[in-house]
């Protein structure tokens, strides 16, 4: 199972102020039930703070941090609402968008933005009900809700809308100023491009001053400013009531009052080109898609209430409420007006006259106080609101270079509204209508994912998003998100996709730039929500889906840490998990232990940058231990599939960790944590047992201590991975007396597909060859074994080079020692304790015969369904006497992809049934022949004739077993071989089988002929481990070969009950591995290769 950090810290006292309304929106909230580390202590204190800033609220107690009374619904949200959107478009542009597309068009383009607004005013009503509202409005809502890099993403294109914003607002302060009172109109203004930029700084640099004010002077002069626009904008429609028509002489065009003639023509849509007020190169007409890039920011000011956050007293009551409010007034003064204009005013004179709604109004003035009063307003909401939001990023850190902007001097944001105005100073060179468009995407922008973070909160179905808003649905955050972005593609395609661009790139930059939030993301409780869903859908992967599942066992992570790596790039984007064991008597009094180590070992894995999860177990020794770890470990189909334990004896060099890593080594996580006492090696073979009986693949790694494992800016001389392939075989009887061979094909392929699969890493398949090394005895095989195993290769899809060698060649000196008797001390003394050794030199020096007796268990009978599937541990369990055989099986045999395959060797598998009597007493004659080679071979300094074997009363004489004890102790002697050098036999491919069956296993076949001697097959496993360690030394050596793939010759069932046999295994396999490259030593038991599409 995957190991979650859970972090128990005191619990919360009862004291503690309740959770109002849901979770907080905190930065140390989490929504996801899997989340960022979030303690129980951090929470308690935040909920403690604001408990006692209530409390000082009610009492009258103002907080010190503060330097003004914060603002309530109607000053904080419902006027800065109101005033910013009623919007100075609306003087200035509403003329021109109304001779366009028309009363009809202009009421679809209003509707169409007010239910945009709408809807997204739901959902941020929604978001700012679910718990405290800090400073930074917008922003903060989102990155608490979205996690820090949308939410980061979106400020950044917020902050610079309201920074259009403002520009936008201050350019149309000085239009109507200079139509009133410019020296064209016949006033004392200078008219002209750089007088206009001078008048709008000035301007600008007044709303500045204003804001760095704070609340208090801001709201107070929201009031007088919001009166001033009502009022205004109330006196259009009534002017349609009270002004009689009359001539406009500077265009010499009738105002004609209201009328059905007026209304009909202006009825319908009429788009023209070259129209006062419109930015089109000439003759390009304009277009419903333009215009709505144009209208949509005189109605997108609706999060002016909650730029204010941080200044409203309570800002989850005030948001909702306020803005709400202020978009039911707006619209119903923009349909009156629009309503008015279009029943009363010529289509000619809004085509000609930019300020017809001053021209045609009762009150010029009042027009004019109405103008300044809006953009004077909207510029100060955008330089506030704008500042408040950088200010907002810069505590966050998530932007680099920004923290300078996060101080206040006497409670206000000063750094981040000086920087507000640079900014905004420079859209002042921008065209209206362009800074129209470019507010109206990155609104459109803030609006998308202000509904998508609604709806992604609902769908996630989180226990603790329960606002007190109840409006809204996961369908009114889904339209709105939807609305939103079809409306940027109508208003501009082009600036669209820019706008998208920019908000991947900030994404991007903030994800790698920005460390890591406590703020948790509804990203995790969706990813919890469907990972549960299908993992309860995950099945066994057929084995065409087949990928390795890693469970590390790790005591010490500094011997480790090379297997640690290693295993991270064999894993195949598949599961991986570092197992751990706490030896404790006491589970209670060793619990913090256990949490300790948890976060050390999830702090170490972060340091090694594996894809890994930590499982640690308490028990109170480490079989018990490993045994919950490999039960505990995984979660519904996604469970481990190979379990991999470091060498008992591991003597490899450790690596110099400063020169492989870019890390520091001085100091792991782990190093603080508790060491356990060293394990004893029949507990290191009493997990071994345990994972094989529990039907688990097994692997011994070996070696990687000292492991250079590539990196881009690491050299290795290495160039090959090399895999050794070999196969296990056992021995058993049924219950008519058959001798039956039984071997392990599963073994064979995994060895190749881990390899492979080693190769398809990057860094791996650029360094390194892909070698697959088998071996044979006699010379006469090597090239029918090269074709079976190119035949194989070809078959499971694996390109890798191909090496045969023959152990009779005279290369190998250890094979020579044993199977020929020549001298070599080292060999000799490998093997001086020995009895069996010490008896063939006796019988070599005298010239006498030697038999190797290896009792088959024939007394025993062992009942064998021939159409059951037997693994190691099953066969093991029927008294099968296992050994491991080297790359191949006698030919009889059939190497059965879903697992062991059994063939009799005293009958043969008869492929035809009309053959059957004619060729069953030749191939019994040729399979009895095999077994007396099996069962009595000898050998001196010189090949010898074939002789008896000798007698049971003999062996039992020897002391080697007992009628009695035999079975027992024949089973775990060590003296058994552990492989064959015969050649594999043909690779057969089933294609009938798609699905279920084996899709690929070998054909039965004849055992090649060679004379009754001594051979590799009949020596047992310590002398084989001596000469193949000789072997694969002398190819595979440490400056060639990065790591080896092999069989794993596990023990019997019940070794572990004896130390001697256990020490006898251990010994046995450190004489095979000493002085090899890393080896990492696999035994399977599942089919992981198939031909099946």
């Amino acid at each position: 199972m995957p190991s979650l950090t859970w972090d128990i810290q005191k619990p919360v006292r009862e004291e503690t102020a309740p959770i109002r309304g849901g979770p907080s929106n905190t930065p140390d909230h989490n929504y996801g039930a899997l989340q960022r580390p979030c303690t129980v202590q951090q929470e308690e204190d935040r909920l403690i703070g604001d408990f006692y800033k209530r409390h000082n609220s009610v009492a009258g107690d103002k907080p010190a941090d503060t330097g003004d009374e914060k603002l309530g619904t109607f000053s904080g949200v419902f006027m800065p609402t109101t005033l910013n959107v009623l919007s100075i478009l609306m003087f200035l542009r509403f003329g021109f968008i109304l001779g366009q597309v028309g009363i009809l068009g202009m009421f679809a383009l209003l509707v169409l933005s007010y239910a945009i607004d709408l809807l997204t005013t739901l959902s941020i009503s929604a978001i700012a009900t679910n718990g405290t509202v800090r400073g930074g409005g917008a922003y903060y809502m989102i990155s608490r809700s979205l996690g820090p890099e949308f939410g980061g993403a979106i400020g950044v294109v917020f902050f610079f809308g309201q920074v259009l914003n403002a520009g936008l607002n201050v350019a149309g302060f000085c239009q109507p100023i200079l139509s009133s009172f410019g020296q064209n109109a016949g006033g004392f203004f200078p008219e002209g491009y750089w007088y206009e930029f001078f008048y709008a700084t000035g301007v600008l640099l007044f709303c500045t001053s204003i804001c760095m004010f704070g609340s208090g002077l801001f709201s107070q002069a929201g009031k007088v400013l919001f009166v001033i626009l009502i009022v205004a904008t109330v006196s259009v429609p009534l002017s349609v009531f009270f002004v009689k028509p009359f001539l406009v002489t500077k265009l010499d065009i009738w105002y004609m009052g209201p009328s059905w003639d007026v209304f009909s023509d202006n009825l319908l849509p009429r788009f023209t080109t070259g129209a006062v007020g419109s930015d089109l190169p000439p003759g390009q007409m304009e277009t419903f898609t333009s215009l709505f890039g144009v209208f949509f920011p005189a109605t997108a000011g609706i999060f002016a209430g909650a730029s204010m956050s941080g200044d409203l007293k309570r800002p989850s009551y005030s948001i909702p409420k306020g803005t709400l409010s202020g978009l039911g007034l707006t619209f119903i003064l923009y349909a009156a007006t629009i309503l008015g204009m279009g029943v009363a005013i010529p289509r000619a004179l809004l085509y000609k006259d930019i300020s017809v709604i001053e021209t045609v109004n009762l009150s010029k003035w009042l027009i004019l106080f109405g103008e300044m009063s809006t953009s004077l307003f909207s510029s100060m909401v955008g330089v506030i609101g704008a500042a408040y939001v950088l200010q907002a990023i810069a505590k966050d850190a998530l932007v680099p270079y920004t923290s300078f902007l996060a101080s206040e001097i006497n409670g206000l944001p000063i750094p981040a509204v000086f920087t507000t105005y640079i900014l905004t100073q420079l859209t002042l060179f921008f065209p209206l209508n362009r800074l129209a468009t470019f507010i109206t995407m990155a609104y459109l922008m803030t609006f998308v994912v202000t509904n998508l973070a609604c709806f992604l909160l609902k769908i996630a179905s989180a226990p603790n998003f329960r606002p007190s808003f109840k409006y809204f649905s996961s369908t009114t955050a889904f339209l709105g998100a939807v609305s939103c972005i079809a409306s940027m593609f109508i208003a501009d395609g082009w600036a669209s996709i820019g706008a998208i661009v920019i908000l991947a790139f900030l994404f991007i930059l903030i994800h790698y730039v920005s460390p890591p939030k406590p703020w948790g993301d509804v990203s995790q409780a969706l990813l919890y929500h469907q990972v549960r869903k299908y993992l309860l859908r995950l099945r066994q992967d057929h084995v065409k889906f087949w990928r390795p599942q890693i469970l590390l066992l790790v005591d010490d992570p500094r011997s480790a840490w090379g297997l640690i790596k290693f295993c991270n790039y064999l894993k195949k984007g598949g599961l991986y998990i570092l197992g751990h064991v706490v030896i404790t008597k006491d589970f209670q009094e060793t619990f913090k232990e256990v949490k300790k180590q948890q976060q050390s070992w999830t702090k170490l894995r972060d340091m090694t940058g594996a894809k890994a999860f930590v499982q640690i177990a308490c028990s109170p020794d480490v079989v018990w231990g490993a045994r919950n770890v490999f039960l505990g470990s995984g979660l519904g189909g996604m469970k481990p599939n190979i379990t991999i334990l470091g060498s008992l004896r591991d003597k490899s060099q450790p690596l110099d960790l400063h020169r492989a890593q870019t890390i520091d080594m001085e100091a792991l996580p782990t190093d603080n944590c508790r060491k356990e006492s060293n394990i004893r090696v029949t507990q290191w073979v009493n997990i071994i047992e345990d994972i094989i009986a529990m039907q688990g693949n097994v692997a011994i790694a070996r070696g990687f201590m000292g492991m250079e494992l590539p990196g881009k800016n690491i050299k290795t001389t290495q160039k090959y991975i090399d895999l050794y392939p070999i196969q296990m075989s056992a021995q058993v009887v049924d219950e008519n007396g058959t001798s039956t061979m039984t071997t392990n094909f599963d073994t064979y392929t995994l060895i190749l597909q881990m390899g492979a699969i080693l190769r398809t890493v990057p860094l791996w398949k650029e360094r390194y060859t892909l070698r697959v090394i088998v071996f044979v005895e006699f010379e006469d095989a090597v090239e029918e074994e090269r074709e079976r195993v190119s035949t194989l290769l070809d078959t499971l899809r694996i390109k890798a080079k191909i090496l045969v060698l023959c152990l009779n060649s005279g290369n190998y000196a250890a094979y020579e020692c044993i199977i020929k008797g020549t001298s070599n001390p080292a060999v000799e003394s490998k093997l001086s304790e020995q009895d069996w050794w010490s008896e063939l030199v006796e019988a070599r020096e005298s010239n006498k015969p030697y038999a190797f007796t290896r009792k088959m268990e024939e007394h025993k009978v062992i009942a064998i369904d021939h159409k059951r599937r037997h693994t190691f541990s099953s066969l093991s369990h029927l008294g099968a006497s296992f050994s491991l055989r080297a790359n191949s099986i006698s030919s009889a045999g059939t190497f059965d992809s879903e697992g062991f395959s059994d063939y009799d060797e005293n009958s043969s598998v008869i492929d035809d049934e009309e053959d059957e009597d004619e060729d069953d007493t030749s191939e019994l004659e040729q399979n009895t022949s095999a077994l007396h080679r099996h069962n009595s071979l000898f050998s001196t300094s010189r090949p010898l004739d074939r002789v008896k074997d000798k007698s049971r009363d003999d062996e039992s004489s020897s002391g080697r077993s007992s009628p009695s004890s035999s079975t027992h102790h024949e089973r775990h002697n060590s003296n058994k071989p552990a492989f064959t050098s015969q050649a594999i036999p043909k690779t057969k491919v089933n294609d009938n089988d798609d699905d279920e069956g084996n899709t690929v296993m070998f054909e039965h076949g004849d055992d090649p002929a060679h004379p009754n001697v001594l051979s590799f097959n009949d020596v047992p496993a310590r002398a084989q481990h001596i000469i193949l360690n000789d072997m694969m030394a002398t190819l595979s050596s440490k400056e060639d070969t990065v790591v080896i793939f092999s069989t794993l010759p596990a023990p019997s069932m019940g070794t572990h009950r004896s130390e001697r046999e256990s020490l006898d295994f251990v010994d046995s396999l450190e004489l095979w591995c000493q002085d090899l490259p890393p080896v990492l030593l696999l035994h399977c038991q599942t089919m992981t290769v198939t031909t099946a599409l």
